[in-house]
């Protein structure tokens, strides 16, 4: 019996140049923007680079090493997140008293859209079917 084949589309392939120059003219490390109804506003939230995404690992697993238990570090998520219009950081860790007071409605919301934008978890399609509930993202359930 013969295999299936798949189609793929014939497309040229990138080198370094036009690769670079084809993520510089993309939305791919632009922030994010993410509603916040209350505000009737959005906050950006920042698309991370591959060393950023190493960095921010490696960050919070100190940060949980540190806390144990009774941290979670939302605090440090939310000022990795917030971005400025540029995609740099709006806050820094000198900013970590600021960050702790500002409503959990909209520092949640912004960590959940980085965690998204980020590739952190993966965002599962709301079910269409009448009287189903919308499936939790994996990821967040366990977490």
């Amino acid at each position: 019996m013969a295999k299936p084949t798949t189609t793929r589309r014939k497309t040229n392939a990138f080198d370094k140049t036009a690769l670079l120059a084809a993520i510089g003219a993309s939305t791919l490390l632009k922030p994010s923007r993410c509603p916040i109804e209350a505000l009737d506003a959005d906050i950006l939230v920042r698309r991370l680079t591959i060393a950023e995404r190493d960095q921010y690992f490696a960050d919070m697993a100190e940060i949980r090493t540190k806390q144990g238990a009774a941290g979670n570090g939302n605090t440090e998520a939310f000022i990795y997140a917030a971005a400025n219009e540029d995609n740099s950081p709006m806050f820094t860790l000198e900013d970590y008293d600021v960050v702790k007071s500002l409503p959990a409605e909209l520092v949640l919301a912004a960590i959940h859209e980085f965690n998204v934008i980020n590739r952190f978890i993966v965002k599962l399609p709301d079910k269409k079917l009448e009287g189903d509930q919308p499936q939790e993202d994996e990821d967040l359930k366990n977490s």
